[in-house]
């Protein structure tokens, strides 16, 4: 399974590290992406857990999960 093929389920999302951040000029140390359960409003702030994670492939990653807007948030 190709790790950028997978389609994440609703409130699901992953963070990989960017390889090519010095041979691109890329500021970010991470890229990813998150498929949101619910509509967002501009300014809205969305509680989330992040999981330490490593796909069928062996590439490590930080999972995504939003946690449900009744649910209190953690510290």
């Amino acid at each position: 399974m190709n790790d950028n093929t997978f389609e994440e389920k609703p409130g699901k999302g992953k963070l990989f590290t960017n390889k090519k951040k010095e041979e691109n000029g890329d500021k970010h140390d991470w890229f990813g992406s998150i498929r949101l359960p619910f509509d967002v409003e501009a300014g809205e702030e969305i509680k989330i857990n992040g999981y330490k994670n490593e796909s069928q492939t062996g590439t490590k990653y930080i999972g995504i999960q939003v946690k449900d807007r009744k649910e209190p948030s953690l510290k």
